[in-house]
């Protein structure tokens, strides 16, 4: 077995693989935290649409079907969603974007970004200076 390790001249690795720590898409395009999240979201909003029908027809069982039925919903369009926002972006967009958001519009976190918006310059501002003084002969 040759246990020998392959590095260029700068001591890194050859082999070494680009995506190694990155969160696997589990469906759809989701990362396993991004589906925890869509299916919590759908089986509320399943659950807030089914209850009026469940009080009206008087089965309990609608309640769950709701549910069941808006994860499903919910699962399959932000899937599609995400997947289409998320391309070609670097892994932490999205997150990055929420963080933006919620400290931009509903002021939370505020401390770990910055929020200046301003046009960039690159040159240098003119200091007033008095002048030196020279002794003129």
């Amino acid at each position: 077995m040759n246990d020998t390790i392959e590095r260029l001249a700068d001591g890194t690795l050859v082999f070494l693989p680009e995506r190694l720590n990155r969160d696997p898409a589990v469906l759809r395009g989701l990362t396993n935290d991004e589906m925890w999240v869509a299916l919590g979201v759908g089986a509320f909003i399943g659950l807030v649409l089914s209850v009026p029908l469940t009080i009206t027809i008087a089965s309990i069982a609608v309640a769950p079907t709701g549910m069941i039925g808006g994860m499903t919903v919910v699962l399959f369009a932000s899937g599609t969603l995400l997947r289409r926002a998320k391309r070609a972006r670097p892994e932490t967009w999205l997150y990055r974007k929420l963080e933006w958001i919620l400290a931009s519009h509903w002021r939370l976190g505020r401390g770990s970004l910055i929020l200046h918006s301003g046009v960039w310059t690159v040159r240098r501002s003119r200091r007033l200076r008095p002048a030196l003084s020279r002794s003129q002969p």
